[in-house]
C-alpha cells in the first residue's frame, strides 16, 4: 500500500475559500454525507467575514449550512451538507480511483494539502491522473506501507489527539485515568490525586483541565461527523 501526500493548486470550492482568507488554516473532514470545517485565523476581523463568504460558496454548490459556530474570536466550526462530486471535490476523485483519502484535508494560502492511501500502483496512478485534470499536482512525499503498519496508516493516529499535550498535562490525565477519576461513580477526587502526585490542588487541576480541553478539541471534528451523520442531516 502506498501512503502519499500531495500539494494541490486548483479552483475547486474549498481552495477558493482559502484564497479569500489566505492566512487562515482550514481543516476539512468529509464522509460524503457531511463536511466538517475547522478554521483558525490570525486576525479576529477575518473570522468575522467568513460566514457570508461561506454561505455564498455553498449557494453556488447547492449545499446547505447545517451548523455554524464561532467558539472563540479567531476559531470557528461549520457543518455542511456534502455535495461532493467528481467535478468539485478532490475527495470524490480520490475515492473514484479506488484510493482512500485520509482526513483531515488541509487548506492554507489557497492551496490544498491532502494525503491518500492507494492499495495498488494502478490505483495511485489513476488518482493522480484524475486530480491532474482539475489541479496542479505536486507529490510531497510517497512511501510504501508494509502489512504490519497498515493498521496505523488507516486509523486515526494517537498523535493527532495527544501531540498538543505537554508532559505534565499527559501525566495529569493518565493519573486521573489510572486512579479512577473518570469512573462511575468517581473512584477518587481531585484533592486525592493532587496529594498522590505531590502537587497543590490548583496546580494539578490546571494541568488536568488543559489536557482534557486539548483532547476534546482534537476529537470534536470526529464526534461532530458521527453525530450529524447519525441524525441523518444531509
Amino acid at each position: 500500500m502506498f501512503d502519499v501526500s500531495l500539494k494541490l493548486e486548483h479552483s475547486l470550492p474549498f481552495c477558493e475559500l482559502s484564497k479569500l482568507f489566505p492566512s487562515a488554516n482550514i481543516q476539512r473532514w468529509c464522509n460524503l454525507q457531511v463536511d466538517i470545517l475547522e478554521m483558525q485565523f490570525s486576525r479576529e476581523e477575518e473570522a468575522e467575514r467568513v460566514e457570508p463568504a461561506l454561505r455564498k460558496m455553498l449557494k453556488g454548490l447547492g449545499a446547505r449550512l447545517i451548523w455554524f459556530n464561532r467558539y472563540s474570536p479567531k476559531n470557528l466550526e461549520a457543518v455542511i451538507g456534502c455535495k461532493c462530486a467528481t467535478d468539485n471535490s478532490t475527495v470524490t476523485l480520490i475515492e473514484w480511483a479506488g484510493c482512500v483519502p485520509v482526513m483531515p484535508i488541509n487548506y492554507h494560502g489557497g492551496l490544498e494539502y491532502c494525503r491518500l492511501l492507494a492499495f495498488t500502483k494502478d490505483a495511485l496512478d489513476a488518482a493522480i491522473a484524475g486530480l491532474s485534470k482539475v489541479s496542479k499536482v505536486e507529490v510531497v512525499s510517497k512511501s510504501v506501507v508494509s502489512r504490519g503498519s497498515a493498521r496505523g496508516a488507516i486509523t486515526v493516529p494517537v498523535d493527532e489527539f495527544l501531540s498538543a499535550l505537554t508532559k505534565k498535562q499527559l501525566a495529569a490525565f493518565m493519573a486521573a485515568m489510572q486512579l479512577g477519576y473518570y469512573g462511575m461513580p468517581k473512584g477518587v477526587t481531585i484533592d486525592e490525586i493532587a496529594a498522590k502526585q505531590g502537587m497543590k490542588r490548583s496546580t494539578y487541576e490546571e494541568h488536568l483541565r488543559k489536557a482534557e480541553l486539548k483532547i476534546l478539541q482534537a476529537v470534536r471534528p470526529y464526534a461532530r461527523l458521527a453525530y450529524v451523520t447519525s441524525r441523518g442531516d444531509e
